[in-house]
């Protein structure tokens, strides 16, 4: 039986290609994304998967649009939410200056933690009547390895970092609540993916990291609540 995804940042890279994949395995898409006008990708889609694919305005750095995004879902079964938008501020080449020991973008950091860490909680918090829908409601936050405390051997991307340390603590947390209502939620660590902000010399091609990461979430069982794993179903250390 057919699940439904809600993907958030679905418009491109690892979002898009999640939407991909999980329509051609016979799977349910509301994709989520700030102007679904300019998704011509995802418009493209559409048109040959009328009856799976759901594309809807959500701008994460606005309460109202998630709240709005929620309420138009009502009554709808979500098997799986993937909190995939995120906000790094450019790519890594042009943006990491910005966050910087010495040239730090406070602004900019707090639009990152707004994105990447409260709007995510916000959202789970706002779906929860759908989700509880569901048989096996899963959600995965999308992680990184850079917000790895432990693995952090280089320093820098403090703003993103940070962030997603944060979301990673909230996941945890989220995990203990959520127990007895059965979501299982996780943290997922896509790797070095040659997106926008991975580059074109990182370690995965988009195509191989989400099937990797799709293989991963369908593999989870009750007991990984709360984990936070990589795309090769991996724990990450903390």
């Amino acid at each position: 039986m057919s699940k439904t995804w809600i993907i958030t940042g679905a418009n491109r890279g690892i979002g898009l290609e999640y939407v991909k994949q999980l329509l051609a395995s016979g799977e349910n898409v509301i994709a989520a994304v700030r102007d679904p006008a300019k998704a011509e990708a995802l418009l493209s889609l559409s048109e040959n998967h009328k009856e799976n694919l759901r594309v809807k305005p959500l701008d994460l750095n606005s309460w109202s649009s998630i709240d709005s995004f929620a309420e138009s879902l009502k009554g709808t079964v979500v098997d799986v939410l993937l909190n995939n938008a995120g906000l790094y501020g450019g790519s890594w080449d042009t943006a990491s200056h910005k966050q910087s020991i010495d040239s730090m973008d406070y602004e900019l950091w707090g639009e990152i933690m707004r994105v990447n860490v409260m709007a995510p909680f916000r959202l789970i918090r706002a779906l929860d009547a759908s989700l509880q829908l569901s048989e096996n409601p899963i959600v995965v936050n999308m992680s990184s390895d850079l917000g790895s405390i432990e693995n952090n051997e280089q320093g820098q991307s403090y703003a993103y970092r940070s962030s997603k340390a944060a979301l990673n603590m909230v996941t945890k947390g989220l995990s203990i609540e959520l127990q007895e209502q059965g979501t299982r939620i996780i943290s997922m660590a896509p790797g070095w993916t040659q997106t926008d902000l991975g580059g074109v010399n990182a370690q995965w091609k988009v195509e191989d990291s989400v099937a990797n990461q799709i293989k991963a979430i369908s593999s989870l069982k009750d007991t990984d609540s709360g984990l936070f794993i990589n795309l090769l179903g991996e724990k990450v250390p903390w």
